[in-house]
């Protein structure tokens, strides 16, 4: 399995160093400076084939244009990591404020606008995409509490939208000196975006992706695009070594 990983806070070196994960992943650490970075890089990998398919509804041929992004020159890519989602959007969002460090109204839309296009595109990439976030205590005006992706802007409201997984990280002390991580998978009023669409896990598992990937396998799905939201310290990035054998 080919795993390439952006890491963009630093997060990675909870796995090893740079050379440790590419022994593990099979591909190097990137680490783009900037948002516009980010998108060169995703540019130089992948390309988008449109085609057009007929289909059969009825008695009458339709025909429907698709597009579809592919790695380019048949690049093996099997996973895409981003870790994590929050700082990727902290840095377009610097690069739209003020000499006063403030955003204007239309600017606020920009960053919708973006965000939403950028999640629409590497949600349609091949395989596994796996984007985590942190995660961000809100109190409700009625006065429950939700956890909710640290994104600034409205995206927080809907990004779950674009994803077949969206679990939370929480851990629980198994000994005075261990601590055990856990995924939340069910949806509640404090874990309000949690989702599986495979409706195959239970509420609360393991931080093991092997049981991401398996649900996913056994729906027929073509991949499965999961989004990981919560505090920093809570496994987000550890559980990362779940996906290869030699990371277990």
């Amino acid at each position: 399995m080919k795993i390439l990983m952006f890491d963009l806070e630093n997060g990675s070196k909870t796995l090893g160093s740079h050379k440790s994960i590419e022994k593990m992943f099979g591909y190097p650490v990137l680490s783009p400076s900037s948002f516009d970075q980010f998108k060169s890089i995703v540019s130089q990998l992948y390309t988008t084939n449109k085609e057009t398919v007929s289909r059969k509804i009825g008695n009458i041929d339709i025909e429907e244009e698709q597009s579809t992004i592919v790695p380019k020159n048949n690049t093996e890519i099997d996973v895409v990591i981003i870790d994590t989602f929050s700082e990727l959007s902290k840095k377009y969002q610097r690069s739209l404020v003020n000499k006063e460090g403030k955003m204007m109204m239309a600017q606020w839309g920009k960053l919708k606008n973006t965000l939403d296009m950028l999640l629409e595109f590497i949600t349609q990439i091949p395989g596994i995409l796996i984007c985590n976030c942190h995660g961000k205590v809100q109190t409700m005006e009625d006065g429950t509490t939700k956890v909710l992706p640290y994104i600034d802007g409205s995206t927080k409201e809907d990004i779950s939208k674009w994803f077949d997984f969206v679990i939370y990280t929480k851990t629980a002390s198994k000994s005075k000196h261990e601590v055990e991580y856990q995924w939340h998978t069910g949806h509640s009023t404090m874990y309000d975006h949690a989702k599986d669409r495979t409706q195959v896990l239970d509420a609360s598992i393991p931080q093991d992706y092997q049981l991401i990937i398996n649900a996913a396998k056994k729906k027929g799905f073509a991949g499965a695009k999961i989004l990981v939201i919560g505090s920093p310290g809570t496994g987000k990035t550890l559980s990362l070594r779940t996906l290869t054998d030699g990371g277990k």
